[in-house]
């Protein structure tokens, strides 16, 4: 007996639905899809920087040419970048900040190189933030006041807080940052710098991570263990280790500390 095929009305609805969805996929499929894709985002404009015989490179957000903001100044843990600022850098391109990376900076050049950089036409009455990893922020910390390099925030990324000498900081807003297994910055010596900061009328955060070595934001190539770094005083060398998930919420809180007090934002 051959087989018969018996539908009813109500069941030839689906198949109904199905046969004309199919053919408009057919016919508009690939213009239906391509209207439905997402407008290209907008790149970051990018220029190499000189200024009093220092050199990096200058960061500016997705915007308008004439667009004017705050820009963070990225001083090294080291004559040469290491990757370590990129996880920062995204990450305050992504809160509106320009990033200028420095990459050289010889003797005594970071006043005149703010000051040059104060000058630049979309960072013009602008305030300015510091960003310093170990010998870095040693150096973030110890740059005076000056009208012409107008400084508004600092943070201070495990500087080897023992012996140092910060500069007053009236009204400045100042993170301090180290991790509590790093030999570099015992916690003694780091609440010591933050009474120091806070005498010279900085107002200072000081956050600790728990069991972070020194320099746990440095990248970890090629899957390799810890390394013996530089100490950020130049007195020998410090055990430091990667820690990836770590670096990803420093470079927030750091990003959202430069918000607060450059742009006036409240968490």
């Amino acid at each position: 007996m051959t087989p018969s095929l018996s539908l009813r009305r109500r069941d030839l609805k689906p198949w109904l639905r199905f046969g004309l969805v199919f053919g408009w996929l057919l016919l508009t499929g690939p213009q239906a899809l391509a209207a439905r894709e997402a407008p290209p985002e907008p790149l970051e404009e990018v220029e190499s920087f000189e200024a009093a015989g220092a050199t990096g490179m200058l960061v500016l957000p997705p915007g308008a040419p004439d667009r004017r903001g705050p820009v963070v100044v990225i001083l090294q843990d080291g004559e040469a970048p290491d990757g370590r600022a990129s996880p920062y850098t995204d990450q305050l391109l992504g809160a509106g900040f320009a990033v200028l990376e420095i990459s050289r900076l010889p003797g005594d050049s970071l006043d005149a190189l703010l000051a040059n950089l104060a000058g630049h036409p979309r960072m013009a009455e602008q305030r300015l933030g510091l960003l310093g990893f170990g010998a870095g922020a040693r150096l973030a910390a110890a740059l005076p006041v000056s009208d012409a390099a107008p400084v508004a925030a600092r943070a201070l990324l495990y500087p080897g807080c023992g012996g140092m000498t910060p500069a007053a900081m009236p009204g400045q807003a100042v993170l301090l940052m180290h991790g509590s297994a790093d030999p570099a910055n015992p916690p003694q010596s780091c609440e010591a710098l933050r009474a120091a900061l806070e005498q010279g009328g900085a107002a200072v955060r000081l956050r600790v991570f728990d069991r972070a070595s020194y320099a746990w934001d440095r990248p970890a190539f090629a899957g390799e263990g810890p390394a013996m770094l530089p100490r950020p005083d130049g007195a020998g060398r410090v055990r430091a280790e990667a820690w990836p998930a770590l670096t990803q919420l420093s470079a927030a809180e750091v990003a959202g500390f430069f918000a607060m007090s450059l742009l006036g934002l409240r968490r």
